[in-house]
């Protein structure tokens, strides 16, 4: 007997999405289920050539320039825009402490995690020097406290990067 409609669609479907997440090396069949180390999810940048340690590069994102950065054998990338007026990062200060590296605006002294993006510090001064007065007046210009967008950094088999946005 023949297959109802329904059903054919059903199993065509079934055989399509079968056969794209093989290709996609995100299921292996005959080896048992597993997942690619990107999965599914949006390259934002690719790094041919990695930083060395304590280094930085600055890619082209799919939203603007991304600082990645090698911190204690571990990449980090996070937005090079500051939230704060979107003015470049991408010479910022990274400094290592016990949560993470920090990158820091140069202009007016926010400081952000680069491991999640999370604002520690904003606006407390500028161009490197601590200044309330100036802190008070550039806060009320760039408007309220902001995190960083900060991304996942794959390695693959060759060496080189891909900068994903991070999972949920």
């Amino acid at each position: 007997m023949a297959k109802s409609r329904p059903a054919r669609r059903i199993a065509l479907a079934a055989f399509t999405i079968a056969l794209v997440a093989q290709s996609v090396d995100f299921v292996g069949f005959g080896t048992g289920a597993r997942s690619s180390r990107i999965s599914l999810r949006a390259v934002c940048a690719q790094v041919k050539e990695p930083p060395a340690e304590g280094d930085r590069v600055v890619v082209d994102g799919s939203d603007g320039p991304i600082v990645v950065a090698k911190i204690d054998g571990k990449y980090y990338a996070v937005d090079a825009k500051c939230p704060h007026l979107n003015l470049p990062m991408k010479k910022g200060k990274i400094e290592n402490g016990p949560d993470g590296p920090k990158l820091t605006c140069n202009f007016h002294n926010s400081q952000f995690n680069m491991k999640d993006g999370l604002c520690t510090r904003w606006v407390t001064g500028a161009l490197g020097f601590e200044n309330d007065f100036i802190a008070g007046v550039m806060s009320n210009v760039g408007g309220e406290k902001k995190n960083l967008q900060a991304y996942e950094v794959v390695e693959a088999d060759d060496g080189s990067l891909s900068v994903v946005l991070p999972s949920s």
